[in-house]
């Protein structure tokens, strides 16, 4: 990023490359799209580098031929992440789909697996709660259901039926996690 050089209006400025930051959460996006088997295609914007009104041309090619290539050979490209987490998010996704389409079916609106860690780490954080000072879900008995996944096989936990549901319980301790 030039911008942090300073330089008033007429300083250099720009050479950024952004893209929207997921989160954990599994949601249709548009910054980085699968067509039809074939090809990935990442939706970026990048803030060319220029001093006043002038665009830096040598940086701006420097940004598009070299620093461009080396992001996407290092985030995009297969060779570069580890097959085992693509593997396992693959198999977490395909469970996912499946249990959500099961729920109408059994009268539910929304299922938590005992053992899911609720509590985040902070108010503004996705990460769980560490794991040494949570307290793992575990679903009443009246409300236990249990489904057979995909990939994970057997899995038990809390239905929520549909209809009107309370959800309780102090600051923190997982309310909006299980709502979202």
């Amino acid at each position: 990023d030039q911008a942090a050089a300073g330089g008033g209006w007429r300083g250099e400025k720009g050479g950024n490359i952004n893209i929207s930051k997921a989160g954990q959460q599994v949601l249709q996006r548009t910054s980085i799209v699968v067509v039809a088997d074939k090809f990935v295609e990442a939706r970026c914007t990048i803030a060319l580098p220029a001093a006043g009104r002038t665009i830096l041309g040598e940086k701006a090619a420097n940004i598009l031929t070299l620093q461009l290539p080396q992001v996407v050979r290092g985030s995009l490209l297969f060779g570069s992440l580890q097959a085992e987490h693509v593997q396992q998010h693959v198999l977490s996704v395909e469970d996912q789909e499946f249990l959500r389409n099961l729920l109408a079916q059994h009268g539910l609106a929304a299922f938590v697996r005992n053992g899911a860690v609720l509590p985040r780490k902070a108010g503004n954080s996705d990460k769980p709660m560490a794991a040494d000072t949570a307290v793992p879900f575990v679903s009443p008995a009246s409300l236990e259901r249990t489904f057979e996944l995909p990939n994970s096989g057997k899995i038990v936990g809390m239905g929520i039926p549909t209809g009107i549901t309370l959800i309780v319980g102090g600051g923190f301790h997982g309310k909006s996690t299980l709502l979202q």
